[in-house]
C-alpha cells in the first residue's frame, strides 16, 4: 500500500508540473512570436475571434471536466495535455478498465488507465507521423468518394459504441445496480425530445452535456430513495 501511495502522490505531482509547463509553453511561443515580429493583436480583435469560440466550447469543456476527471483520475493530466479526450482518450480508457474489469476511481484503474492514454496518445502520434508523410502518396485513395463517405459515419460509430458501452453498465463503485441503465435511458429520451421538438441543440452540446449530468444525479437520488434503484455489495455477490 506505500508503494501504491508513493506512486500515486509522485504522479500526481508530475501531472501538476507537467501541466503547469506546457501551459507556459503554449503562452510563452506565441508571446515571443509577437513580440519578435511586432504583431501583438488588439484586445477587440482577440475578443470578437475569441467569444463565439468561448461560448460554444467553454461549456463543453466545463462538461468534460466535470464528468471525466472524477473518472479517469490521474490520467486526467495526460488528457489535458493531449487533447482529443472525448474522441479518443476517453474510450480507450474505458476499454482499458473494461477488459480487466476494474471499475474506475480505484488505485488499479488509475494505474491501468494511465498506460491506456500513454499508449493512446503515442499511437496518435505515430499515426499522424504516418500520415504526414504518406500524404500525398495517399491522396487519391483518401479523396476517393468512398473513403469521405465512410468518415462521415466515425463518429457515430466511436459515440455509439460508447453509448452502449456505457448504458449497459451496471457498476456504481464497489456497488453494483441493476437498474442504472434506466438512467441513461431517461436522459437520452428527454435529450431527443428536446432537439427533436423544442430546440436544436446542435454547437450547444455542452450546455446539453452540463444539464444532463444535473438530470442525472438528480433522478440517481430520487430513484435511490423511492427504492427504484437498489445498491448490492459486489463482495456480497462474489461471496
Amino acid at each position: 500500500m506505500a508503494n501504491n501511495k508513493s506512486y500515486m502522490d509522485n504522479t500526481y505531482r508530475l501531472g501538476r508540473i507537467a501541466t503547469i509547463i506546457c501551459i507556459v509553453i503554449m503562452f510563452v511561443i506565441p508571446s515571443v512570436i509577437c513580440t519578435v515580429y511586432s504583431i501583438w493583436p488588439s484586445f477587440d480583435s482577440v475578443m470578437g475571434a475569441a467569444g463565439p469560440l468561448l461560448a460554444i466550447f467553454l461549456p463543453t469543456a466545463l462538461a468534460e471536466q466535470l464528468s471525466m476527471i472524477p473518472l479517469t483520475g490521474n490520467s486526467a493530466y495526460l488528457n489535458s495535455i493531449m487533447g482529443n479526450v472525448t474522441n479518443i482518450k476517453f474510450p480507450a480508457y474505458l476499454s482499458a478498465l473494461s477488459s480487466v474489469d476494474q471499475d474506475p476511481g480505484t488505485e488499479e484503474a488509475d494505474v491501468i488507465g494511465m498506460i491506456a492514454v500513454c499508449i493512446s496518445g503515442m499511437t496518435t502520434m505515430v499515426i499522424i507521423f504516418l500520415g504526414v508523410i504518406l500524404l500525398v502518396p495517399l491522396s487519391p485513395i483518401l479523396t476517393s468518394p468512398t473513403v469521405k463517405t465512410a468518415t462521415n459515419y466515425i463518429m457515430p460509430a466511436l459515440f455509439g459504441s460508447m453509448l452502449v458501452g456505457t448504458l449497459m453498465n451496471k457498476t456504481a463503485g464497489s456497488y453494483k445496480a441493476e437498474k442504472k441503465p434506466l438512467i441513461g435511458v431517461i436522459d437520452l429520451a428527454i435529450v431527443f425530445i428536446i432537439n427533436i421538438f423544442i430546440v436544436n441543440l446542435d454547437r450547444k452540446q455542452g450546455y446539453a452535456m452540463v444539464g444532463v449530468m444535473l438530470l442525472s444525479v438528480l433522478l440517481a437520488y430520487i430513484f435511490y430513495k423511492k427504492g427504484i434503484i437498489e445498491l448490492e455489495s459486489k463482495e456480497k455477490n462474489k461471496q
